[in-house]
């Protein structure tokens, strides 16, 4: 059995788009503040969508403090190159001059896997980073790309590796390789929906991780419809007994009762496929997509239990 998430240094979220990855992965880093850890919530890609939901603006590239204990980021590849070279090279009118004018630059671009290596080299950079001599944070949560780019960031560093030999670019990706492929100091959690489409690239996507599954620490079931009225086999003759009296009325609260079980279904059908994985914890459907700070809260004391 994988060690918990509350003894990993980082954490990558992943999952496919619209599922919700975002949502857990604040959740997750609020739970992990509210226990008493200092923790970096990373977004990739320049997404800047964490400080909104804590009411401020982003300072992209620079840490910014949210709530107690929580601090948060976006990271580019552009600025992760940027700050990379700058520790190698000391001198930002070279890197300037041959990182980033109009010949050079789009080669430097489209050196394959790059900009994941570097946006994990962030990552990596934060887990190291101290103050005073103790880690500057005890968890680094990751908002990773969705599914397939996901699995193609685990592996840039491997990948980096492979295509240059040896060298400080090769020399660099395997310090990361060793933080990314160690599990017990990097954990994957996969989030999925019910639906086919996110429940199939989620299984997919372990399937494909080989060796690496062993990172997996478990998943997260969003949007997940509560049945707080009789069990299937209960609503069976009740249904019967409704249909008998007729109405117009009627028949479409049993309609809504009947699609509410295909719900229901469904997501005992994925919690089934999604076992695997480990743990699975369910986050509820919410009716509107702007939640409030107190639902936050709520999801984070549902995910407190993989810390």
């Amino acid at each position: 059995m994988p060690p918990a998430l509350g003894s990993r240094r980082v954490v990558l979220v992943s999952g496919k788009g619209g599922v919700g990855k975002t949502t857990v992965s604040v959740a997750l880093a609020l739970a992990a503040a509210r226990l008493g850890k200092r923790v970096l919530l990373c977004e990739t890609q320049g997404a800047t969508r964490v400080p909104a939901i804590f009411g401020r603006p982003s300072k992209g590239y620079e840490p910014m403090q949210v709530a107690t204990n929580l601090d948060t980021l976006s990271i580019t590849p552009e600025a992760a190159i940027e700050e990379y070279v700058l520790l190698q090279l000391h001198f930002h009118r070279l890197y300037r001059m041959v990182f980033r004018n109009r010949i050079m630059g789009p080669f430097v671009d489209a050196v394959p896997g790059l900009h994941d290596l570097v946006q994990l080299g962030k990552v990596w950079f934060a887990e190291r980073e101290t103050v005073n001599g103790r880690p500057r944070w005890d968890l680094v949560v990751v908002d990773a790309p969705a599914t397939g780019h996901g699995l193609t960031m685990l592996g840039a560093p491997r990948a980096m590796m492979d295509l240059t030999g040896s060298g400080p670019f090769h020399d660099n990706a395997k310090l990361i390789a060793d933080l990314v492929e160690d599990e017990a100091r990097t954990a994957l959690l996969l989030v999925s929906t019910a639906e086919e489409m996110p429940l199939r690239e989620t299984v997919d996507l372990y399937a494909r991780l080989g060796d690496m599954r062993r990172l997996v620490g478990g998943a997260v079931l969003n949007e997940v419809h509560p049945w707080p009225v009789p069990s299937p086999e209960a609503w069976s003759a009740e249904r019967a007994a409704l249909l008998a009296q007729g109405g117009g009325d009627v028949h479409a609260a049993i309609d809504i009762v009947d699609d509410e079980l295909r719900s229901v279904s469904r997501q005992a059908d994925a919690r089934d496929r999604l076992a695997p994985l480990g743990t699975v914890l369910d986050l509820p459907f919410q009716f509107h997509r702007d939640l409030s700070r107190a639902e936050y809260e709520s999801f984070a004391t549902a995910l407190e239990v993989l810390l």
